[in-house]
This record gives structure tokens, C-alpha cells and sequence, in this order.
């Protein structure tokens, strides 16, 4: 906040030599609150003000007639700015006597800055021409007040763009466009007379460091900086709006325009803090700010795959997927048209469901441990996005669904969010009850389970006659599975899987275990990247447990707590482990 304005009108200087009186300013309580006070300044002219310094331009007030300033104590830094219509100079007097000059530019704009001011008396004289009448305000700071403040950004008087012209280039398909790599951060000036609104930093006014010119009108589009310091950014649109930001994306700032005309856009880039020195790259994108530079590719194959819709899963609820979430790109550089929170990855869609025909309603719906945003494109190519439909679980809707092509994109609030989700379609409303969330871990790229198995590979399916076991001996190891997921512990060999079980479609349950003479673990990978780890599910014993698995390939990692390895008997079932020890191979 700042501190009272006294508004003085004519004959300001005359009222305070003959009433004694002075307007006092002093330093501020402490560093965050900013000290200025002011006047409105009237009246006629009659000394040149070349008399009190030599150069000085126009004539200036009576000496009777000086604004008194009586500074209380000394302050770092203290500036007179005076501003108005046909101001020529400013004469400021000094408690050791002295005197200086400031002229004024063609706005009509003064300003003295004193650094290390002592305290006293302090005496301003405004100056005009010869004959004419002062009508200013001016003001006494710890901080120099903006001619932009007083006066507001007049674009006609900008020079040329520091960093140069550009014509808007960008797109979904090519991604974010660079208008400056390494430009040059000049943090001078507050950025905060720019608008009525916040907007924070230091920038230089001189001239705009970059013009954005658009051809045409823009649905959305994003103007963004990145840098190793904390900016800010002011994007003035060609109907002299001005919108600003800090950190939209960790400390870089970005600005992002809906219903754009077509013009030229003034970009100002700024430091949060004043002064220093440092380096900035500034783009635009359409849509939101790309800031990972992200391309989004609709034709690229879906990470989940293909999936046809089922009218008659879909009445209780479809499971379409269980997969990984990746979330490293914005969800707003999906063409969505409007907010769409959260992260995801631009390079191919989750899933693509295919639905025969057209539906009076249709959802589309995940849940997960996570917090997930979930985002589809229809086969007319609209989208439609959601964050939290029940809980933190998202869905979207569809009336009279068409059939065709469904997008599907599911990302994560957080961005870098990583576990299992679990993605659903539905005839009607979302089947909530019916869903389970996805959750637990997913293998680390520690882990190689592409590897050839150290073992044995086994093929397993509802037609297999014997459940297989299998004698090895459980090598022993120095690498940790302890914090590797859920129930990971003791010392496993990463670098091949000690079997490989291909599991086919249709098994109901999956049972893992393993007998050994010491304390055993195990770590399995599942097909699509989950981690399944067991210590204890039989005394001693370990057992992984996997209802409905999907069909491939699962990596058994055999580990023992200790590290020191020793003899053991695996086995694979549908129905109750045998925990014995088989010691014959």
C-alpha cells in the first residue's frame, strides 16, 4: 500500500512559505511497503529557470512558490516525478543548497532520483514557458513512479522491437513456434502501471521485445517464455489490452488469448525480481502454452490399443483398458477449445474405441488411485474434457453418441503422476459401483524383463493339465528390491527374469508362489508394466496373487531377503500352492 496523496491546489508554495508548512516523507516501516505522496501543482511562471541551474529550459514558479519536501530521515533512495501538459523542466534544492535540473520529454514527464538522501528540507520548482501556467502533479518516492503510470503505454511512441517482428506460424501439427532463442532480460522498470489488474516484475518500456503479428483472428492461442530465472510477462493485444502473468508453468510465465483478433501483439518480458542480468526464449503455440514443445499426433497408434465398443458389456459398464498414466505434456495443448487441466502425452492417444453404430448415450469414464483428467475426440472431431466427475475420477458424456472413432487421452492432474488406471465405456450414465480403481506400480527400467529368462519359459492357459513347478537355485545378489513397489523387499538379480510364464486369454486367476529353505521373495512385471511383489504370503513363503490377468509374457524376479540366494521350487496355478520344497530337478 502507499501512503496518503495530498492534493494541493494553487498556490501550493505560497500556502506553505506563509503557513510554515511542509509535506513530510520518510522511509517506509519496512522494505515491502512502497512511499509516495503527491501534489497537484498550479500556477504562473516568472524566473527563468536557467537562474538556478545553468541549461535548464522554461520558466519556473516564484522562489516563494517551490513545493516544500521535508524528508524526517535519511532514505536510500528518494525521486521527485512531475508530470504534466506543457511541464518543461523541474528544479529541485537540496537541504546542502544545491541545485539540479530535470528536463522534461515531450509528454511532459520529469524525473530526479537522489540515492542516499539525507534528511531536511527539499524545495521542487516546476517549470513552463514563458508565461504559461504550470497544471502538474508531482510526487516524492522511494521508488521511481512510471511514465506509464501517469500517462498509460502509448504503442505509437515504442521503438522498434528489441528482439524483432514475427508472424504467427504455429499449429497443432508442427507444435510450439520459437520467435526468440537467448534474447536479452532488461528487469528496470515495475511492470505493475501496465494494468489495473496484477501484474508483476521489471521490464524495460522503451520498446517491446518482440511484436507478434496474427494474419488472421485466433480461436486460442499462447504466448510463453522460458528461462533459468523467475520472469514475467505483459502481452499488450491490438485493442490495447493488456494481460500479464508469473508462473504458469513452474516460475515461467505464459499468456493465453480466446477469441484473438488478427494485429500485432507487443510481448514485454520481465524478471520477478529488479535489475540482474539473464537470458530468456520466448514462443507462441496454438491453443495453451507448449511449453514441453510437444507434438500432438491423433494418427499415431494408441498406447492401450484398439478396442471395440460391446453393446452388451457396455449396459454394467465396458473395461476398455488397464494401463500406465503418463502425464508429462499439458492437457490445454489438445485442441479442446476451452480449459482442460492436467497432463498427459501428446504423441498418440490412450486408446482408440471403435462403436459400430450410433448410441442415445454414451460415457466414457476412468478411475485410479491417481487424480486423473481425462480427455476424447469424437468421430465429428469435437473433444470434450473433465476432471472430476465423481471423486477424483473423471468421465465424458455423449448424446446421441455417433458411431465411429473414439480419441481417448487420459492424463494425470499432477503432472509427472504415475500408476495404473482402470478406462470404462457405458451405455448411459458411468457405472461407478462396478469400477475398481487402477493403482500399484509399474516395473522400473531397472528391472529387464525382455530379458531371456535365466530358467525356464513356460506357457500357461486355462487348457494347461499340470500346474508346472520348477527347481532352480535363487542367485545371490547385492540389488535392493526394498521401495521398488508395493510389498518389493530383499535382493533380486535385475539384469534377466529367472522365468518367463506366457499367460494365455482366459485365465480367472493367476497364483505365483515359491518355496525355498531360506526367507524367498518375489517380483513379477505383468505384461502391461505392473509390478506385483510379495515377501510373506506363506510364513516364509511368497506368493503373487493376480485375479483376471490379462494375457502375455509375466517376469517372476526370484529374490531371497537376506541377499544370499539358495535352492527353491516355483510354481504356477489356478488354484491352491503346494508349499513344499521339491528337491529333486
Amino acid at each position: 500500500m502507499t501512503t496518503a496523496v495530498a492534493a494541493l491546489m494553487l498556490p501550493v508554495g505560497a500556502l506553505a512559505q506563509q503557513a510554515g508548512f511542509a509535506i513530510e516523507v520518510g522511509p517506509a516501516a519496512d522494505e515491502y511497503t512502497p512511499v509516495r505522496v503527491g501534489a497537484h501543482v498550479q500556477g504562473p511562471v516568472s524566473e527563468p529557470a536557467s537562474s538556478y541551474v545553468r541549461g535548464c529550459q522554461g520558466s519556473i514558479m516564484a522562489e516563494g512558490d517551490g513545493v516544500p519536501f521535508e524528508l524526517t530521515a535519511a532514505m536510500a533512495q528518494l525521486n521527485f516525478t512531475a508530470a504534466g501538459d506543457g511541464l518543461r523542466s523541474m528544479v529541485l534544492g537540496t537541504p546542502d543548497g544545491l541545485y539540479r535540473c530535470a528536463l522534461a520529454d515531450d509528454q511532459g514527464f520529469a524525473a530526479s532520483a537522489l540515492s542516499n538522501a539525507g534528511a531536511g528540507r527539499y524545495t521542487v520548482w516546476l517549470g513552463a514557458d514563458e508565461g504559461a501556467q504550470v497544471d502538474a502533479r508531482l510526487f516524492a518516492s522511494d521508488r521511481p513512479v512510471s511514465p506509464i503510470e501517469l500517462f498509460g503505454l502509448d504503442i505509437a511512441r515504442l521503438g522498434e522491437p528489441r528482439a524483432g517482428r514475427f508472424v504467427f506460424a504455429a499449429s497443432a501439427e508442427t507444435g510450439r513456434q520459437t520467435l526468440v532463442s537467448g534474447g536479452t532480460l532488461f528487469a528496470e522498470s515495475e511492470m505493475r502501471p501496465l494494468s489495473t489488474e496484477y501484474c508483476a516484475g521489471f521490464g524495460r518500456f522503451d520498446a517491446a521485445d518482440a511484436v507478434l503479428t496474427l494474419d488472421q483472428a485466433s480461436d486460442r492461442f499462447s504466448i510463453f517464455a522460458l528461462s533459468d530465472r523467475d520472469l514475467t510477462l505483459a502481452v499488450v493485444d491490438p485493442s490495447g489490452r493488456v494481460t500479464c502473468n508469473d508462473d504458469a508453468y513452474q516460475l515461467n510465465p505464459g499468456v493465453t488469448l480466446d477469441a484473438a483478433p488478427a494485429g500485432d501483439y507487443q510481448i514485454f518480458v520481465g524478471g520477478y525480481s529488479q535489475g540482474g542480468d539473464g537470458r530468456y526464449d520466448l514462443f507462441t503455440s496454438q491453443g495453451a502454452p507448449a511449453f514441453t514443445n510437444a507434438i500432438l499426433n491423433l494418427e499415431a497408434e494408441p498406447r492401450a490399443g484398439r478396442v471395440a465398443f460391446d453393446p452388451g458389456a457396455a449396459g454394467q459398464g465396458q473395461l476398455l483398458a488397464t494401463a500406465p498414466v503418463s502425464a508429462n505434456d499439458p492437457m490445454e495443448a489438445l485442441p479442446v477449445g476451452g480449459f482442460c487441466p492436467g497432463f498427459t502425452d501428446l504423441s498418440a492417444p490412450d486408446l482408440v474405441m471403435h462403436m459400430d453404430g450410433p448410441q442415445p448415450t454414451l460415457s466414457i469414464y476412468a478411475r485410479s488411485q491417481d487424480d486423473l483428467v481425462l480427455a476424447v475426440r469424437a468421430p465429428d472431431g469435437s473433444w470434450s474434457c473433465n476432471d472430476d466427475a465423481s471423486e477424483l475420477n473423471p468421465a465424458v458424456g455423449f448424446t446421441n453418441a455417433q458411431g465411429g472413432d473414439y480419441l481417448v487421452f487420459v492424463g494425470a492432474y499432477n503432472q509427472g503422476a504415475s500408476g495404473l488406471y482402470n478406462l470404462y465405456a457405458s451405455i448411459g450414465s458411468p457405472n461407478w459401483q462396478s469400477t475398481t480403481p487402477g493403482g500399484g506400480f509399474m516395473a522400473p527400467a531397472s528391472l529387464n524383463t525382455t530379458a531371456e529368462p535365466a530358467v525356464a519359459r513356460i506357457d500357461y492357459g486355462p487348457g494347461t493339465r499340470f500346474d508346472p513347478r520348477l527347481i532352480f537355485d535363487i542367485q545371490p545378489s547385492q540389488t535392493e528390491a526394498f521401495g521398488m513397489g508395493d510389498g518389493c523387499a530383499g535382493f533380486i538379480t535385475p539384469g534377466q527374469p529367472d522365468v518367463v510364464i506366457d499367460a494365455a486369454e482366459g485365465l480367472p486367476q493367476l497364483m505365483i508362489y515359491m518355496v525355498s529353505d531360506g526367507d524367498g521373495t518375489l517380483v513379477v512385471a505383468g505384461p502391461d508394466g505392473h509390478l506385483y511383489c510379495n515377501d510373506d504370503f506363506e510364513q516364509l513363503n511368497p506368493g503373487v496373487m493376480i485375479p483376471a490377468p490379462m494375457p502375455g509374457a509375466y517376469a517372476v524376479f526370484a529374490g531371497s531377503y537376506s541377499g544370499t540366494g539358495g535352492m527353491a521350487t516355483l510354481g504356477v496355478t489356478i488354484a491352491s500352492p503346494q508349499w513344499v520344497m521339491d528337491r529333486e530337478h
